[in-house]
């Protein structure tokens, strides 16, 4: 687990990659899923979904690259 600071005006996956550059991603568009994650605690905002299934966002699942952070605390698991 790694704790990165975040500005709600950066992707969840940009930001996060400051501190981890080896997070998965390939197109940072919203298309393939590779930056899936869950959110565990907090809340995002995902701008753009062409991968996920519904069940898969009700569920509390984003794209990183697609996703900016809403709350002041945001916790997500990429192993989910």
């Amino acid at each position: 687990s790694t704790t990165s600071p975040l500005s709600r005006e950066r992707s969840i996956l940009d930001g996060a990659q400051q501190t981890r550059p080896d997070l998965p991603f390939a197109c940072k568009g919203g298309v393939c899923g590779t930056c899936r994650a869950l959110v565990t605690d907090g809340s995002a905002d995902m701008r753009r979904n062409y991968a996920l299934e519904t069940a898969e966002v009700d569920a509390g699942y984003v794209l990183t690259c697609q996703s900016y952070p809403v709350s002041e605390k945001l916790t997500v698991d990429y192993d989910s």
